[in-house]
């Protein structure tokens, strides 16, 4: 007995008795209410993680959607800038036409201008010619003269001509 003795007296055994029915009591009373917290804290956490993944995976697909956005506006700018090439070289073309067809008409009335200011120049040498011819006639009547001086002074007349169209067509 005294081993039994010495076990009974012994105080270590006596707590380790006490600890043992302890936990074996909160095992049996307490374990269904700490396991249930826990159970709670983990489907708590397995949610956080869910709503976690769920959030992820619509900031993955918003990243593909800006993504794909961003793709279609560059695109859709580089259509922009094409066409604005193409309108401004039609425009360009337009404005050459446009203004190859001005000096064209300007060529037309200018040539216009020039032709008619000819045949005035003309007009006034003829006219000039013919008054000349007209004078030279009075003075011969006037004077009487025989048929070779009349034909002297109409070659004379006649070899003026040129010169007083020309000088006519100067000032002109």
């Amino acid at each position: 007995m005294s081993e039994e003795a010495s076990l009974i007296s012994n105080p270590t055994v006596w707590y380790a008795g006490a600890m043992a029915v302890f936990f074996a009591g909160v095992l049996r009373y307490a374990s269904k209410p700490i396991l249930g917290a826990l159970d709670v804290e983990i489907d708590k956490i397995r949610k956080e993680l869910e709503e976690a993944k769920r959030l992820r995976a619509e900031a993955a697909a918003s990243l593909e959607e800006y993504r794909s956005r961003q793709k279609a506006a560059l695109s859709e700018a580089k259509k922009i800038i094409e066409q604005a090439k193409k309108d401004a070289a039609r425009l360009r073309a337009e404005a050459e036409a446009e203004m190859k067809a001005s000096l064209e008409r300007h060529e037309r009335k200018a040539a216009e201008r020039i032709s008619m200011a000819e045949e005035e120049a003309l007009a006034e040498v003829r006219a000039a010619v013919i008054e000349e011819a007209v004078a030279i006639a009075r003075r011969t009547l006037e004077s009487k003269l025989d048929v070779a001086a009349i034909e002297r002074l109409a070659g004379e007349a006649i070899a003026e001509a040129p010169k007083i169209a020309s000088a006519k067509t100067k000032a002109a």
